[in-house]
């Protein structure tokens, strides 16, 4: 009789070892996929960020060599000019809306340095109407404004960069 019960035993006593191990250990895997996937949205938001911040800063380098194309009388296009003002502000409501998720999900570590990308793009579109250091219209070099705060724009851009890397992935 012993030889017939004992193996039925072991294998339901360890039946309810399984199932009170596993039951004990769900919430352990739910709780780290629950923080996988976090990270994963916060590294994507992040990548948008910054992809955003880089095509603000080409848009408005091509808003402000438009501007100054029209105020030195040459090749002036209003409609390639309002075309740029428009990708423009398709860029920077991108940048608004991460930097936005970026405050509701944080950390506030990253939160900061995002609000200072968005800062730097502020500053660099202030200084768009820049007209040129010189008398002479030089499609190739920028007015020194738009080059110093094109400048911070991607100094802010990096440091949030490295910022990113050490809190979201």
């Amino acid at each position: 009789m012993w030889t017939t019960l004992a193996p039925a035993l072991v294998a339901a006593i360890a039946a309810l070892g399984g199932v009170t191990v596993g039951a004990l250990v769900e919430p352990l895997k739910l709780g780290a996929a629950r923080r996988a996937r976090v990270r994963e949205e916060r590294a994507a938001r992040c990548a948008t960020l910054i992809e955003a911040a880089m095509k603000c800063r080409a848009r408005l380098w091509a808003l402000n060599l438009e501007h100054r194309r029209v105020a030195s009388g040459t090749e002036a296009d209003p409609a390639r000019e309002n075309e740029l003002f428009e990708l423009y502000r398709v860029a920077r409501k991108e940048l608004r809306q991460t930097v936005m998720l970026l405050r509701l999900s944080g950390p506030d570590k990253l939160v900061e340095a995002a609000m200072a990308v968005w800062e730097a793009e502020r500053a660099l579109r202030a200084a768009r109407f820049t007209g040129d250091d010189g008398a002479v219209f030089d499609r190739n070099q920028p007015p020194k404004a738009i080059h110093e705060a094109s400048r911070g724009l991607e100094n802010v851009r990096h440091e949030f960069a490295m910022t990113a890397r050490k809190l979201a992935v």
